[in-house]
């Protein structure tokens, strides 16, 4: 492992300090987030242990250090650590600068202006203005050049804005530059950026307390950086456009009034006035910012009806496609509907919206995307257009969250809170891996950063998204959506602070190659299963949810072949022998899925010849199992042509979410014509298999 020249400076910054120093500290000089310092360390610690010497020491209250003894192996070794790093703007990152002075300003850019912003040569940025020019082109812009005078961007001034939003949601909230974040302000201030920023957060809050609602912290910047923007523009005499009809709607939200109050005291503090256009366009920006606390007096009847119905039925749809029941379906709903609010507004007036997550949840939470996508269909119709993965993968949040809201039946051994700087659906996501990996943990709160700073919590110990400075209580830095390796490093801190042993998550992997070196395993799962609750049974700290493969659950010992049956009873209960031979249910289990359709119609034929019988878990599931049943005469489930089936996969679920990455690739599966053809005209096991290793690898 060789370390990259920004982590080598942070070292030998490290090396000459003879106290600890805190991550912001390293981050004003270095030039990158406090998140970024944070991982740069765990990976300084990682080259520092492949050297076999002590990791970087987090003191608590304090900062980090360095051991006397590390810096003198170091220096004795000879080896070469860089006192010299200059950060360097990304590609993406010039371009955006680029498009950003491009488009808050009313007269031609030089290319000199170009060069002394970025640092780049002539030759680069040429090039990056191709690029920008081909970006903008998506907005109906064009970025025209006029020798001797420069370049500038052509175009409706909505549109304009629109992107300069964009570009600002992808680089304010997601970029961990502090050089890039420093030359936005700069062209976005220019001088006292602490005056105005402090008035227009005093504007911000007002109106939240008018409105009844708290942004988020992200949230709150942007609406910083919007009203920045519209200054600017108003004052050089460029002014947006609304739709007359759109107005008069406009009109009757309470949001507007906000807006009123908004722009009404930035012409008294600026001295200018304010058109009503613009008045109308940042009420459409307010409609789309994401909320931490919402307040339904906001609604109108005619709106809450709207996202009410909308909720209902893609909770009903989840909870059906994903074979789970919500513990706390009202509060989901609730919870769904503040999200959904501004998610509406955002597709509805076009207004851009850039979630950082999206490709962490698609990576680490494939199972919860796969059946929230199938489910804002219902989104979709009511908006009328489509639903971008940005909002689907921030819907998703909401669900993960909520497939382990349970009442907590054990006395908590460690308090915290999370302090995060995104939404609703972030925070309790966090919250549900918090709980689910640290047994004994109870998250008493959640926090905005600004809501941490005025109230006091007694806790053992805060997880926050953003850099907090500790003081009294330990603070531990996680990211919004954890992945294993963070996830491991968060238990090895836990188990630091509160002197845990701690617990090799391996065991059961280890365990079983050793037996299967020696003995034939029948039922691997099973095995799996029984050697993880042993384990489990042994150990306070991890809570780790192993999530088996569509072909771990159907095995040869669990597909079957049959030409016909008497009827959907037989059909449940020939499809279900396999998991009760091998002890996965109970036959109670058996008589509560017969109960469940003779109580609740066919809702288990989820499709022309796809039938899915299931119960809840306490009906008689003695761990997860599935089974499939081929038959070649279809069974009906009602005198209905759609409600017929020849493919009966039988699921049973131990809680809401280990049968989910299994029945994801179940229904990626059955997703398609020919694939159903092909598995309902299977003769052997190995035609199944060979279908389920087809999706998985897919």
């Amino acid at each position: 492992m060789v370390l990259d020249k920004r982590r080598a400076h942070l070292l030998s910054l490290l090396i000459q300090e003879e106290n600890p120093i805190h991550a912001n500290a390293l981050s004003e000089i270095i030039g990158v987030s406090s998140r970024t310092i944070y991982y740069d360390l765990q990976q300084v610690n990682d080259w520092l242990e492949n050297q076999e010497l002590q990791p970087i020491q987090s003191i608590y209250g304090k900062g980090y250090l360095l051991v006397s003894d590390v810096k003198e192996e170091l220096q004795g070794q000879g080896i070469h650590i860089t006192d010299e790093y200059e950060y360097q703007l990304a590609e993406s990152e010039r371009q955006y600068l680029l498009m950003i002075k491009l488009l808050i300003e009313n007269q031609p850019s030089t290319m000199n202006q170009f060069i002394k912003l970025t640092q780049m040569s002539r030759s680069s940025l040429v090039k990056d203005l191709k690029t920008v020019r081909t970006y903008i082109d998506d907005y109906e812009l064009t970025l025209t050049f006029t020798r001797p005078i420069g370049y500038q961007v052509n175009g409706l001034e909505e549109n304009k804005r629109k992107l300069l939003l964009s570009i600002l949601s992808r680089t304010i909230l997601q970029s961990n530059s502090v050089i890039l974040h420093k030359k936005i302000y700069q062209l976005l201030f220019a001088n006292s950026q602490d005056k105005i920023r402090d008035m227009l957060l005093t504007i911000i809050h007002k109106a939240e307390s008018k409105l009844h609602l708290t942004l988020t912290d992200e949230m709150e910047e942007m609406l910083i950086v919007q009203l920045l923007i519209m200054i600017k523009r108003i004052k050089v005499g460029q002014v947006v456009e609304v739709d007359s009809q759109e107005k008069e709607v406009l009109k009757q939200s309470t949001y507007f009034k906000a807006s009123q109050f908004i722009t009404n005291t930035l012409a008294e503090q600026f001295e200018m006035p304010v058109p009503f256009n613009e008045v109308c366009f940042l009420t459409m920006n307010l409609l789309g910012l994401k909320v931490h606390h919402d307040d339904f007096r906001n609604y109108t009847e005619r709106e809450l009806f709207g996202l009410q119905h909308v909720v209902h039925r893609m909770v009903s749809d989840f909870q059906k496609n994903a074979c789970v029941i919500f513990n706390d379906r009202e509060g989901l709903e609730k919870n769904l509907i503040s999200h959904m609010k501004p998610s509406y507004y955002r597709l509805k007036y076009g207004v851009p919206y850039s979630n950082h997550l999206t490709e962490n949840i698609q990576k680490n939470y494939t199972d919860i995307f796969h059946f929230t996508k199938q489910v804002v269909i219902h989104l979709q119709y009511y908006v009328g257009k489509p639903i971008p993965d940005d909002e689907v993968a921030y819907i998703s949040l909401h669900f993960g969250g909520w497939l382990k809201k349970e009442k907590k039946q054990v006395n908590m051994n460690y308090k915290a809170i999370i302090v995060c700087e995104n939404g609703i659906g972030t925070s309790n996501m966090l919250k549900t891996q918090l709980e689910s990996l640290v047994a004994g943990l109870d998250v008493v709160a959640i926090q905005s950063i600004r809501e941490f700073h005025i109230n006091h919590y007694n806790v053992d110990v805060i997880f926050s998204t953003n850099y907090l400075k500790e003081k009294e209580i330990p603070v531990i830095h996680v990211a919004a959506i954890l992945t294993n390796y963070e996830k491991e490093r968060i238990l090895k801190q836990i188990n630091d602070m509160f002197h845990i042993s701690s617990v090799n998550k391996n065991n059961t992997e280890h365990l079983m190659e050793v037996i299967e070196e020696f003995a034939v395993i029948q039922d691997p799962i099973g095995l799996k299963t029984a050697l993880a609750n042993l384990i489990e049974n042994r150990k306070q700290l991890v809570k780790e949810i192993r999530k088996p493969m569509l072909n771990e659950l159907l095995t040869a010992n669990t597909i079957q072949f049959r030409d016909r049956v008497s009827n959907w009873r037989e059909a449940i209960t020939v499809a279900a022998e396999p998991l009760l031979h091998q002890k996965s249910i109970r036959s109670e289990y058996i008589q509560a899925m017969i109960d469940n359709v003779n109580e609740l119609g066919p809702y288990i034929v989820m499709a022309p010849n796809i039938a899915l019988p299931h119960a809840r878990p306490e009906a008689g599931v003695e761990r997860l199992g599935m089974s499939f049943l081929r038959l070649k005469e279809p069974v009906y489930f009602s005198d209905e042509e759609k409600h017929r089936a020849q493919l009966i996969i039988v699921l049973a679920a131990i809680d809401n979410e280990t049968h989910l990455t299994a029945l994801s690739q179940l229904t990626e599966l059955l997703s398609e014509e020919e694939k159903v053809t092909h598995l309902i005209k299977a003769e052997s096991i190995e035609d199944v298999q060979h279908m389920m290793k087809q999706v998985i690898k897919e």
